[in-house]
């Protein structure tokens, strides 16, 4: 199992990655409110981020194992009660051993 920071470090590169074509000079992919349950961490899209309309697919929040298996998902920050009960996804990557 990763520790946190990381899992942390593989989330910012992940947002770095998957928000590249918006991202200004040295603009945090992600905001430093996460969550865990179980075995996932959830970490959100920085909303200093300007998206256009047509890249509303793109406006995600990052899933990441404790073992560094990365997923982009619904984002529903920042109600974090219903992100905590997205996260239950954390049984997915028990089930798939990831």
């Amino acid at each position: 199992m990763l520790t946190f920071e990381k899992i942390k470090k593989l989330a910012e590169e992940a947002g770095r990655e998957h928000w590249r074509d918006f991202l200004a000079n040295d603009q945090m992919p992600i905001l430093d409110v996460c969550l865990n349950v179980r075995r996932a961490w959830m970490f959100f899209r920085n909303p200093n981020i300007q998206m256009p309309p047509e890249a509303s697919l793109r406006k995600c929040a990052l899933v990441l194992s404790d073992r560094g298996e990365v997923r982009f998902t619904a984002d529903y920050y920042p109600d974090l009660n219903r992100c905590r009960e997205y996260l239950q996804m954390s049984d997915h990557f028990e089930e798939r051993g990831v």
